[in-house]
């Protein structure tokens, strides 16, 4: 008699497949795919991988094996007849999933549950996103490709190859931690890069809030730059601004979540009330702004050159950072943090959370975290009184005096 987790697990290997073959079925309908295997076809395969795993286990594994040979020859042989029928057919998406479908449903029966639902909705995202990625295909230059593989090669290739110890004095200098930032960085600013390639520039109010993944202080000073000649869009400027700000704490939040789960959950609420003031103040400009047309010019986030400055910023913000703790404990924390804020306030968000309970409390790194982004509020009111139009001025100024006083009260309540 089969044991009930057993057939639970069966079940869940029918559900992954069903899942895949209806991503299937609706590319058929919508002219997205071939007749190759749709709603049937993938639970069955996925029913045929969790059996063969089982009888290889309790009988001879080379039921599993030749299972496996056995769906491999089905679907070459599908192939090719599909290729005669059809001459426009010359990928084999659809076949590929197919027998990546045989393992999920073996993993689900060896109950390796959490492997095989995350390989099915791998497999599902990667054949429904068959537009996107053409698409993200045909718009990306020769010079994103290249940096995008040499960002590939020093992350996967040469990041695991550098030693992770601390070397000179004040243990200042760790290469395996110091690229691992810069990646880390650098990941984070593609994800906001690679969004504005693929949906284009569709308003303003987009623009914003991926620009606040990429560099919400870069899109500020464009901003309040185009609000001197575009002075009739100057509201939707505003809000691309005030977006782009409030995406900016979010993103401090997940580069802390990345280096200290705890320092996270230390600087969740204040970056979240600020966060969400900025929201409420874009509520009010959203409706009538957020179908213009925007264009920002953005460099690839993946240059070799601008993460290595990222990298010696770093090292250069960490190593007097260790320094005044030792000597200024608190002052020269305070200090160089909000000086640090000026320049890029990605280096010392990931400063901080490595170094917090480590050379100082967590109370004295809330508040240089705190410090850090006043002071680059502080650079966006400068550029935005320096560059920007008068009506761009008044609405943008408003916000920042906001979060500079909730900034401010937040540091004498941490």
């Amino acid at each position: 008699m089969i044991q009930l987790a057993i057939f639970k697990n069966l079940l869940l290997a029918i559900a992954l497949g069903v899942l895949i073959g209806l991503e299937r079925e609706y590319a058929k309908y919508h002219q997205r795919g071939h007749a190759f295997a749709g709603i049937r076809t993938f639970p069955l395969i996925a029913l045929m991988g969790a059996l063969a795993a089982m009888l290889g286990q309790s009988i001879s594994p080379w039921i599993l094996y030749i299972s496996l040979f056995l769906l491999g020859i089905i679907i070459a042989i599908a192939y090719f007849l599909l290729g005669e029928q059809d001459r426009q057919h010359t990928g084999a998406t659809s076949e590929i999933a197919a027998f990546l479908t045989f393992f999920v449903g073996m993993f689900a029966f060896y109950g390796e549950l959490t492997f095989a639902v995350t390989l099915a909705i791998v497999i599902t995202l990667i054949l429904y996103a068959r537009s996107v990625l053409h698409h993200f295909a045909e718009k990306i230059t020769r010079e994103e490709m290249r940096d995008t593989i040499i960002f590939v090669l020093l992350a996967f290739v040469v990041l695991p190859l550098l030693p992770n110890q601390w070397y000179g004095p004040f243990d200042f200098f760790n290469p395996y931690l110091l690229w691992l930032m810069i990646v880390l960085i650098s990941g984070i600013s593609f994800i906001g890069y690679a969004l504005i390639r693929w949906f284009g520039e569709r308003g303003i109010g987009l623009a914003g809030l991926l620009g606040g993944l990429v560099g919400s202080t870069a899109l500020t000073m464009h901003f309040a730059q185009r609000s001197q000649k575009q002075k009739k869009i100057y509201r939707a400027l505003a809000l691309g601004v005030i977006l782009a700000t409030g995406v900016m704490f979010i993103r401090l939040l997940l580069e802390m979540l990345a280096v200290n789960r705890k320092f996270f959950g230390i600087m969740l609420i204040p970056l979240i009330i600020l966060s969400l003031i900025c929201a409420a103040y874009a509520y009010f400009f959203w409706k009538k702004h957020s179908s213009v047309d925007a264009e920002i010019e953005l460099d690839s986030p993946l240059r070799l050159a601008p993460a290595l400055e990222f990298g010696l910023l770093f090292l250069v913000v960490l190593a007097l950072i260790k320094i005044a703790g030792i000597y200024f404990p608190k002052e020269g924390i305070y200090g160089l943090s909000f000086l640090s804020g000026l320049v890029n306030l990605d280096a010392i968000t990931i400063t901080l959370a490595q170094l917090s309970e480590l050379a100082f409390t967590s109370q004295v790194a809330a508040r240089s975290m705190l410090l850090a982004v006043m002071a680059n509020l502080l650079v966006k009111i400068c550029l935005v009184s320096w560059l920007g139009g008068k009506q761009f001025r008044k609405i943008v100024l408003g916000l920042m005096g906001i979060l500079m006083i909730i900034g401010i009260g937040l540091i004498f309540w941490m």
